[in-house]
């Protein structure tokens, strides 16, 4: 074989080692995005959940009862509408898969399932973006026909979620 053909059979050999290496780039770019996805939801979960330490009437809003401030009930279920979006934006865009989707949406789910969450969806579901309103919809739809939330993969299969 002449040696202008070694080098370009070296030359696509090493082109090709270089597609791999930014294959296995990209992944773990992917992985990383994934990773902060998980960890803004989760910090805005937290902190949502954590005002109800410095206003206990917020808890209330999350019990779903009633005789709470109105105004005090609008606020904090719109802060988790829009963190339902936010996980809307994720799911859509395959940056939360696997199991965490699993949970997050059944998490939506169970809060879809208050009344003052569905009452406030309905005065309020029109200023969010059409995709995730049909989201939403889909599941209030769900909810009225009396369709259970989805199970997580811990309920599937319980044996592997205590390894």
């Amino acid at each position: 074989m002449p040696l202008d053909q070694w080098i370009s059979l070296t030359s696509a050999f090493m082109s090709f080692i270089g597609l791999l290496f930014v294959a296995v780039q990209l992944h773990h770019g992917i992985k990383q995005r994934e990773s902060e996805a998980l960890v803004k939801i989760l910090d805005v979960n937290r902190e949502l959940l954590s005002l109800g330490f410095v206003y206990p009437q917020l808890y209330t809003v999350l019990a779903d009862a009633k005789g709470v401030d109105h105004a005090i009930e609008k606020h904090y279920l719109q802060l988790w509408l829009n963190q339902f979006a936010l996980i809307h934006y994720y799911m859509k865009r395959s940056v939360v898969r696997g199991e965490l989707r699993e949970n997050l949406e059944r998490d939506i789910f169970d809060m879809l399932r208050m009344h003052n969450m569905r009452k406030h969806w309905r005065e309020f579901g029109t200023f969010y973006p059409s995709s995730f309103k049909k989201y939403v919809n889909g599941i209030l739809e769900g909810i009225s026909e009396g369709v259970e939330p989805p199970l997580t993969a811990a309920q599937v299969n319980p044996a592997k979620s205590g390894s």
